[in-house]
């Protein structure tokens, strides 16, 4: 199941500008829609939404969060083979990556994958193309989710044992 967007949306047009694969359309201030055969169920769309109006694939209301904590992606400098690969950099909708040369050659490899940090999305598109396991997003979406439910876990704990 693909995102979807909810009756309460306000049309802000924050998850078009967001969207890697332009799975989201829609007029301003008109409900706006996910195409799901588009749609890559990368959450980035959700992060922006201020009205949070976006479920993801599993039904879950997709919360917004401020920028400095945006899904970003992270290069392992270790595991990036740079010149002979460049996979990421070259599926990434938002030129968000690019090839840092100023290090040293090793064979016939030269640079590796930079992050230009205020593009990314944290869509996880270069993770998926990475087949060298040197780029990743940062939170996985799993601790990202963990994140959003925790604090209504805890509030739970704290008024059963008040209670």
């Amino acid at each position: 199941m693909s995102y979807k967007i909810i009756d309460s949306c306000i049309g802000c047009t924050a998850c078009t500008k967001r969207c890697p694969t332009a799975a989201i359309s829609g007029e301003r201030n008109s409900i706006h829609i996910i195409d799901p055969a588009l749609c890559i169920d990368c959450g980035a769309c959700g992060v922006v939404c201020p009205v949070e109006c976006i479920l993801d694939e599993h039904g879950d209301v997709c919360k917004e969060f401020p920028r400095r904590e945006w899904p970003k992606a992270v290069v392992i400098d270790e595991n990036c083979i740079g010149s002979g690969c460049e996979l990421c950099i070259q599926i990434c909708p938002f030129d968000a990556l690019e090839l840092d040369t100023s290090g040293v050659q090793v064979g016939d490899f030269f640079g590796v994958a930079r992050v230009i940090e205020r593009r990314c999305t944290g869509c996880r598109l270069c993770e998926d193309a990475c087949g060298w396991n040197a780029i990743y997003i940062d939170p996985p979406r799993p601790a990202l989710k963990k994140r959003l439910f925790q604090p209504v876990e805890l509030l739970a704990t704290v008024d059963t044992a008040a209670g």
